[in-house]
């Protein structure tokens, strides 16, 4: 009896389910999708909400899915960048085979759309970007340069940190190695440049955050907008602004693991998974983690690093969006500080030579929330809204160098110090705007106005202590570090002599502050091929202090326009001018006590402005895209560090007066044909500092500033014959002569004077095999092992290259 039951139960089952099986009829349709051009749309969402199957239309813009007629349903179509359409069954027609092509209008979306479903494009084009106008724009149409790395590309070269990336994007090289580079001609990092994440103010790059180099692990693509970027996100470099696109859901089931070792005990993993979580497809979720731990190719530099990032999407209507994100990262090492030249010989070290003593640490985690609201009142109007917030906590222990020579200028016995700190961080950011299109006459205008406001804060209990010298049979002896003699051990701090906690760690535990920005813009269209963009920004900085006991705010604030033209030649052709100023505010303690830091007057805040010229233009059916760029850049007094330190432990400061950057740029991404991608650029930029303190150093280049850099990475893979789902990708970078910042002492004269990094070319090699959702593939980074420096201060504190890395990854996608 059990088991008839059991046989009844089964089959009732079984015609439940084959039953609709073979009531229904199998309905294929397939087409094309094109813009109002005819041009074929690849990456297009194709989606039955009924069925919750969904495809995506290929480099062809082709589709085809299939469905049962047992309803009615609707068919939508939606790509980045162009209006939504939704094709209803009963529009469509008959039972079989049918074709529906699909033409679809452009459309610069007032919503940060770019920011919300994630790109559909698989290659190393980003034909979208939010940097240049705060909303989701063409690249093509925005009057300044943005460069870009996706997520393709960051793939295929296996890199991990955002600085192996760096010859990837023109006039973009590291400054040193930390969260550091250098953007036509000028640094971006630690005090003078801090990272966008998806658009939003991150705790990177500023503050003591600077040491930490953000990880790829669930990076979409990494933007540049070349030249100041003020009147859309207050102070930042005049060179550019770097934001980290950050991966977002999509409405497809998506799976990738991947596993990869190497050189230097280097074993990596990632995981990325995506999808829908509810049968309406109107929650998403994405889930990134990523782990690294590695030798390194630096003596005493053992690091772990850790980043977990889920995501989730909710769309409870077609007009309104939530996302949120929250990212965890971890790092478990040491603080590379470089290496020292001994004898003025940049050479006479191997690369690995650290001054890093094993009892030394550098313990940092990192999280941060980011959340964006965007809503649509109505065709013509919608808000949009994004909060950030990022909390960074570091526990260091280091031995590092003090700025000087024992025995100069021989320069073979370094001083050295040996600092302890627990710091606690976090930053704030607040975006709020509203966007709102009409037409006035025979102009189409997309106006926007809105405001930001940020924080930045330590905690004051924080702690630092720093020690330069140590007791021995009661004797204060300096520390020191011999280049030809080195000592690894672990040391014992606690017969260091402690100094006295110097007032810039005083001032630092004071760093709280905030600016507002409020802001206009229109983007004005005239007929279909002129298109002026104009824009103005009011920051307000201020930041409060105690000093001698007393409370004081030190306000800063700046007015700040921008203008553009673009100018439509041919469809793919687009001609582009703009001027934009930029300001960095400083640091309250360098106008109130300017003698801490060795000047006898206050420091001057920086200004700036650039005026840029080009062409944007697409080729192969918009598979391949191109800019050409002329650019002027002059920027006002540069705060920069001399190296030394004040007997309180304070850095002693100067002012460069005025620097000039002048320049051409080019860039080209994307396909050649449809198994040959490309990425390449080469830029030229010339820079003189015009006024300085420093006479010696008038009519020279900006520190760190190469003349020549260039990069090029290019692909090939089979489709077809006995080495189909082979492929390989060959990489050069190229990075000409640069000026230390900081004079060094020729060891024979003993003369301060002005040394170089010295220009270095690289040469870089993948090979790998797909078949189906596997793929296996190995990366050679630096095949010819050239040594060279990414770059440095002066002849203490010098960062090489790394040597020949060998990679291997195998990765599954489901």
């Amino acid at each position: 009896m059990k088991n008839t039951l059991l046989y009844l139960l089964l089959w009732s089952n079984f015609l439940g389910v084959i039953n609709p099986l073979l009531a229904n009829e199998t309905n294929t349709i397939h087409g094309t999708v094109l813009n109002l051009e005819g041009e074929p749309l690849p990456g297009i969402m194709v989606w039955v909400k009924e069925f919750q199957i969904g495809t995506v239309t290929d480099q062809n813009g082709e589709y085809e899915i299939q469905v049962t007629s047992s309803k009615d349903f609707h068919i939508n179509f939606r790509g980045l960048g162009y209006t939504s359409k939704t094709i209803s069954w009963n529009e469509v027609g008959s039972d079989g085979k049918f074709r529906l092509d699909v033409i679809l209008d452009a459309k610069d979306h007032a919503l940060q759309e770019i920011l919300i479903l994630g790109r559909k494009e698989t290659t190393y084009i980003n034909s979208y970007s939010f940097m240049g106008a705060k909303t989701a724009s063409r690249v093509m149409d925005i009057p300044q340069t943005i460069s870009s790395v996706t997520k393709e590309l960051i793939e295929d070269r296996q890199a991990f940190q955002i600085t192996e990336l760096a010859g990837n994007l023109a006039g973009v090289n590291q400054y040193s190695a930390y969260d550091d580079f250098t953007i036509r001609g000028f640094r971006n990092g630690w005090e003078s440049g801090f990272r966008l994440v998806n658009g939003l103010r991150s705790g990177y790059g500023y503050g003591t955050s600077f040491f930490r180099v953000p990880l790829t692990v669930n990076l979409e693509s990494i933007e540049v907008l070349k030249g100041p970027g003020a009147t859309l996100f207050g102070d930042v470099s005049p060179g550019g602004t770097i934001n980290l696109v950050t991966k977002k859901p999509l409405e497809e089931n998506r799976t990738a693991l991947k596993f990869s070792a190497g050189r230097f005990n280097t074993l990596r993993t990632t995981f990325d998974a995506t999808g829908p979580l509810n049968e309406e497809g109107t929650l998403l979720y994405r889930l990134n983690i990523g782990y690294e731990d590695s030798k390194t190719f630096r003596d005493v530099n053992h690091r772990k690093s850790l980043m977990v990032a889920p995501t989730v999407t909710f769309m409870p209507t077609d007009k309104t969006t939530f996302n949120s994100e929250i990212v965890y990262s971890s790092f478990d090492g040491y603080l590379d500080r470089g290496m020292g030249i001994r004898g003025g010989d940049l050479f006479g070290l191997p690369r690995s030579f650290s001054i890093s003593q094993p009892s030394d640490y550098f313990r940092v985690n990192d999280i941060s929330l980011n959340a964006s609201l965007n809503h649509k009142f109505s065709d013509r109007l919608s808000l949009n809204a994004g909060y950030m917030k990022f909390v960074y906590h570091e526990d260091l222990a280091e031995h590092r160098t003090l700025g000087t020579y024992q025995d100069a200028p021989a320069n073979t016995v370094m001083n050295i110090r040996y600092m302890e700190k627990k710091i606690h961080e976090t930053t704030d950011n607040l975006t709020l705007y509203l966007n709102y299109e009409n037409e006035i006459g025979l102009t189409k205008h997309q106006w926007l106005a809105g405001m930001d406001y940020a924080q930045f804060a330590t905690d004051k209990k924080g702690h630092q202590w720093e020690a330069r010298t140590k007791s021995v049979n009661g004797e204060a002896i300096p520390l020191t570090f011999d280049l030809d003699n080195p000592s690894y051990e672990l040391r014992d701090p606690s017969n260091y002599l402690r100094l006295p906690i110097a007032p810039f760690f005083i001032d630092y535990l004071n760093t709280g502050y905030h600016t507002t920005g409020l802001y206009l813009q229109d983007k004005v269209q005239f007929g279909s091929k002129l298109q002026m963009m104009l824009g103005l920004r009011h920051e307000r900085f201020s930041e409060q202090r105690r000093f001698d006991q007393e409370d004081e705010q030190i306000l800063q604030s700046a007015t700040l326009p921008r203008i553009g033209l673009t100018y439509r030649f041919k469809p793919n052709v687009n001609f582009f001018v703009g001027y934009n100023q930029g300001f960095r505010p400083l640091p309250p303690q360098y106008i109130r006590n300017p003698e801490n830091f060795g000047a006898e007057k206050p420091f001057r805040p920086e200004s700036s402005f650039q005026m840029e010229t080009g062409v944007k233009a697409e080729f192969f059916k918009r598979q391949l895209f191109s800019t050409l760029s002329l650019y002027h850049i002059r920027r006002e007094n540069i705060l920069a560090q001399t190296g030394q330190v004040t007997s309180g432990g304070n850095p002693v400061m100067r002012q460069i007066g005025g620097i000039s950057s002048t320049g051409i740029e080019t860039e080209w991404a994307g396909n050649i044909l449809p198994n040959l991608s490309l990425s390449a650029n080469y830029a030229f930029n010339v820079t003189e500092v015009l006024h300085s303190d420093i006479e010696s150093e008038i009519g020279m280049n900006a520190p760190n500033a190469p003349k020549h850099s260039a990069g090029a990475w290019l692909k090939h893979r089979f489709n077809s014959g006995s080495l189909e789902g082979f492929g390989w990708g060959l990489g050069f970078t190229h990075v000409g002569e640069r000026r230390m910042e900081n004079r060094v002492q020729d060891v024979q004269t003993g003369e301060r004077i002005w040394d170089y990094w010295p220009s270095y070319s690289l040469v870089d090699l993948s090979l790998f095999y797909q078949v189906d959702k596997f793929k296996i593939s190995l990366n050679a980074n630096n095949l010819l092992d050239t040594y060279y420096f990414v770059g440095g201060y002066d002849h203490l504190r010098a960062f090489p290259g790394s040597p020949r890395m060998l990679l291997t990854g195998f990765s599954y996608t489901f």
